[in-house]
């Protein structure tokens, strides 16, 4: 079988979305004959597959084409324009089954050509967006559009919801490549000592985008109650509001936008891993839904501090894998972080589980399972031809 992944970003790119489709391509590459699409200017020189296969740290073989925008820097109409010259590209294109994240690229594809697309995404669009509900509810009918992938169950609903039937929804979490974190072999206290963090005081870390829609105030509201411990924000791009008051605060330090090798150090130098316990990213700004750092914390075996919220419970247990607060409550997360402050062995069990759950969450087992979901939508499908 051939997949046709088509994407309108540019490679390569440091962001999370861009890093799993690589990732993932490459395991598809290992088990299917795949090809990648991609977005370039002009002005800018096409990398060749061995330079994005070592800015992303992947191997496989996959065949990397290029369409350049016709529209520098107008972003939305770059996106459309990118996605109708990739379909007419595709036309005359031996190909089984085109794999996109970006909705013009599905549109494109099924007006244009007469190939069956899967589409791939966290966002659960019917529920966030109203305008899109006509365009999902017309898909789940389209001969030739044959499903959608989803990193959550939470996600799943709103398509369940909106004329999709359990058999087009293929649910698979995100994985991640744990021997980032294990192939480092400097402990904790060397790690401390090289990157300029306090070998005296428990380390409690942040990786991520930095921006207050991501609820970094949260931490920062932990900061102010727990003197005792050092609190690092990995991850800046700018001198925003989080910097700002992170600034006068003598137990946070924030640093700059890493790679992912070195944002694993930072990691692994650290004792309580944080996700912002908030609903406020995935509910008020709308754009996280089971962020892809829950599963790099998972895989580091490091005591995780996390929202009870549905999406994270899909993969995180309380007093298990992580410990779950209350969302949006200052007291009940002060009380999470006490407890693991002053519980060194449940934060050791509580990372040593989690990090025997992701064992099994490859990036190769999850192109397994998807390719099998490809295979059984082709097979009871009757796409136009």
């Amino acid at each position: 079988m051939k997949i046709t992944y088509i994407s309108d970003q540019f490679l390569p790119s440091s962001s999370a979305d861009t890093e799993q489709f690589i990732n993932m391509l490459s395991a598809l590459s290992k088990q299917s004959d795949a090809e990648l699409i991609s977005a370039s200017y002009r002005s800018q020189s096409e990398k060749q597959l061995k330079e994005i296969q070592d800015y992303y740290l992947v191997d496989g073989t996959w065949n990397l084409k290029f369409i350049s925008h016709l529209f520098q820097n107008i972003r939305g109409i770059e996106k459309l324009s990118f996605a109708f010259r990739a379909a007419l590209k595709l036309r005359n294109e031996d190909t089984n089954v085109v794999y996109t994240r970006n909705i013009p690229i599905v549109i494109a594809t099924l007006l244009l050509t007469d190939k069956p697309v899967i589409f791939e995404t966290f966002r659960p669009w019917p529920k966030r967006n109203i305008q899109s509900r006509w365009f999902f509810e017309n898909m789940a009918k389209h001969p030739r559009f044959l499903g959608i992938i989803l990193h959550s169950k939470f996600a799943k609903n709103a398509y369940l919801e909106h004329g999709y039937s359990e058999d087009q929804l293929k649910v698979e979490h995100n994985a991640f490549r744990s021997e980032f974190i294990e192939d480092i072999k400097k402990d904790k206290e060397e790690l401390r000592k090289e990157l300029g963090l306090s070998d005296s005081e428990p380390i409690v870390t942040y990786t991520g985008r930095v921006n207050p829609k991501k609820g970094l105030h949260y931490l920062l509201d932990l900061a102010e109650s727990f003197a005792e411990a050092h609190f690092v924000i990995v991850g800046s791009e700018s001198y925003g509001e989080i910097e700002r008051r992170a600034e006068d605060m003598t137990n946070v330090t924030v640093i700059l936008w890493q790679d992912k090798s070195s944002t694993a150090r930072y990691i692994k130098a650290s004792d309580i891993l944080y996700i912002p316990t908030s609903l406020q990213a995935r509910e008020k700004a709308m754009n996280t839904v089971l962020p892809i750092k829950t599963f790099i914390y998972k895989a580091s075996g490091k005591a995780i501090l996390a929202p009870d919220i549905e999406d994270l419970r899909e993969v995180l247990v309380h007093n298990k894998t992580a410990y779950l607060v209350q969302p949006d409550d200052r007291s009940a997360a002060e009380q999470g972080l006490k407890e693991l402050l002053e519980n060194e062995e449940l934060r050791e069990k509580l990372g040593k589980e989690a990090k025997s759950e992701m064992s099994s969450l490859t990036w190769e087992n999850r192109a397994t399972r998807v390719i099998e979901f490809i295979n059984r939508r082709l097979k009871n499908s009757n796409p136009i031809r």
